[in-house]
């Protein structure tokens, strides 16, 4: 590896990440990346984010999308993260503004990146998946109005996969904004009915086509300001339980995304930020070595 790396440190309503481009070759070996997302997402002895993006060459789209939670582990999607992903490809001019396409693990998806005071990049996030199979949940055939008992309260919970998986709770705007998340989500999140964990929602309802959400997230282990998947899953449970209707503005703790719907297909419309460029310098970094 060389001594130093350049990387763009970006956001989408305050999810943050640190994007390496290697489009035009590897920057950090395979087997390290973990090792080197973990040393390099720390807020204190690194940049600090909530998760790493690497921009690599496809030959099926513009770019191939990778994503790593800040825990080191690898995710097949982020919503935010996307987002950010697109506005620097189009930036750096890998693809043009309008109509993209972004490989990922879970396929190729199409993006639309518009730029106008700021730019504003809308997902097609795929299918949201409900069986347990597809979660993945076991010991269940579906997830879905079920009751979890955690620490003797009994919490209604929807499961889906989004993208990655998700647990949904609805509470009133008033608990949402007092309650303590965290022990409660870590609760469901590894419980053995998860057998690839999962995050964990909650949701309060503010009119006929808005909710309000707080997420904690797998891989982070903490709740963060906003959490793309996290929002379609949300809002596409909300949609099915009749509960609101499309569009549906979802308000994160980072600012608003929209999410609507075709059947099952979901899309997401959100801000994508890039706060500053810089160049890490490796040697300082707090992690084992990478050769």
């Amino acid at each position: 590896m060389a001594d130093s790396i350049e990387f763009a440190k970006m956001h989408g309503n305050g999810n943050d990440f640190i994007l390496f481009d290697e489009f035009d070759g590897e920057l950090v070996p395979e087997k390290k990346k973990p090792e080197f997302v973990k040393a390099v997402c720390d807020r204190r002895f690194g940049v600090g984010a909530d998760g790493a993006l690497f921009v690599q060459k496809s030959s099926i789209a513009d770019a191939k999308f990778r994503y790593f939670n800040s825990d080191g582990s690898e995710a097949a999607m982020c919503g935010n993260g996307i987002r950010c992903f697109s506005r620097y490809l189009v930036e750096e001019g890998y693809a043009k503004p309008g109509k993209i396409r972004v490989e990922t693990v879970v396929g190729v998806l199409e993006l639309w990146v518009e730029k106008a005071e700021s730019y504003m990049v809308k997902v097609n996030m795929g299918e949201v998946k409900t069986s347990a199979e597809e979660i993945p949940a076991v010991g269940v055939h579906q997830l879905w109005g079920d009751k979890f008992d955690v620490n003797g309260r009994e919490f209604e919970i929807y499961a889906v996969n989004s993208g990655v998986p998700h647990v949904v709770i609805f509470v009133d705007e008033k608990e949402l904004e007092n309650l303590d998340i965290v022990p409660i989500a870590r609760k469901i999140r590894y419980n053995e009915i998860f057998p690839e964990g999962t995050n964990v929602n909650f949701v309060s309802l503010l009119s006929t086509n808005e909710i309000k959400i707080r997420t904690y997230e797998r891989g982070v282990e903490e709740e963060t300001l906003s959490c793309g998947t996290g929002s379609v899953a949300a809002a596409f449970v909300s949609v099915q339980l009749g509960l609101v209707r499309e569009p549906v503005r979802v308000v994160t703790k980072g600012g608003g995304l929209i999410v609507e719907f075709n059947g099952k297909i979901a899309y997401m419309a959100g801000s994508a930020s890039r706060v500053f460029d810089g160049r890490l310098r490796l040697s300082e970094l707090r992690f084992e070595s990478i050769d």
